[in-house]
């Protein structure tokens, strides 16, 4: 089978940055994987990109159960027998920030068993898919509220947001992204870090953002398909938002 179709799996697709992602992406010639946790909007979202022409598929994937991310894989490989890009968008913010003191186990294992053990599975589980394709990447969706030189800098605006299990779990996604891309420095598949911006999205309270001016996804978008859709694929293990680099 000729490996010419770029095959995309953009997780937690169904709605907001993803799907944009997803739409972007597939407009673009790449084949999308919509990964869904929310089954019923995913199939909403692929009847309407494939109504503009996207060549698209709908798959459960709940990152936070392996069961689903190995049925996603199984999918994929039955149908082209590789994956170039692994888009991680799917994430959760937990709710309104908690301040640590005021931060329970149960909540931060909740943050953390989507935002890094999930991520972590999906990296782990796509690789020999990955490595089976012409080239493979994996692209993080990080935040600069997990960045440790911001949340210390008193000029930013992260150092008055202690969200102390989002930012927690941001940082650790981070470290997938430096511990994958050592891991396969010098093979065909890179991982980077990306980081939308704030953005109005449903993640937290979208109408508050919006009057916050955050910026549209469409927007927080732009510097995930530049990376998605760039056919170097010559970064590996960096962190960077529209602006440029984003500081560890």
């Amino acid at each position: 089978m000729s490996k010419d179709t770029i095959v995309t799996l953009v997780t937690g697709a169904e709605k907001g940055l993803g799907r944009e992602y997803a739409e972007q992406l597939g407009k673009k010639g790449q084949h999308i994987f919509i990964g869904a946790y929310d089954m019923d909007a995913g199939k909403k979202t692929q009847e309407e990109l494939s109504a503009e022409g996207i060549a698209v598929d709908l798959v459960h994937c709940d990152i936070t159960d392996q069961s689903t991310i190995d049925n996603t894989m199984a999918a994929i490989d039955k149908k082209f027998g590789y994956l170039n890009i692994l888009l991680n968008n799917a994430g959760i913010s937990g709710g309104a920030p908690k301040k640590p003191s005021e931060t329970s186990d149960e909540f931060l294992r909740k943050v953390f068993d989507t935002n890094f053990f999930g991520t972590t599975a999906m990296v782990r589980t796509a690789l020999p898919l990955l490595k089976k394709a012409p080239f493979g990447k994996i692209l993080n969706v990080s935040s600069e509220m997990g960045s440790l030189t911001a949340a210390m800098d008193k000029n930013s605006l992260f150092y008055h947001l202690n969200s102390f299990a989002y930012s927690a779990s941001k940082g650790a996604v981070n470290w997938i992204t430096v511990s994958f891309a050592k891991e396969l420095e010098g093979t065909s598949v890179t991982v980077n870090s990306v980081d939308p911006g704030m953005t109005a999205t449903d993640l937290l309270n979208k109408k508050a953002f919006e009057e916050h001016g955050a910026q549209s996804v469409a927007d927080g978008a732009r510097r995930g398909i530049e990376m998605a859709s760039d056919p170097k694929n010559d970064a590996n293990g960096t962190f960077t938002q529209e602006a440029g680099k984003v500081a560890w």
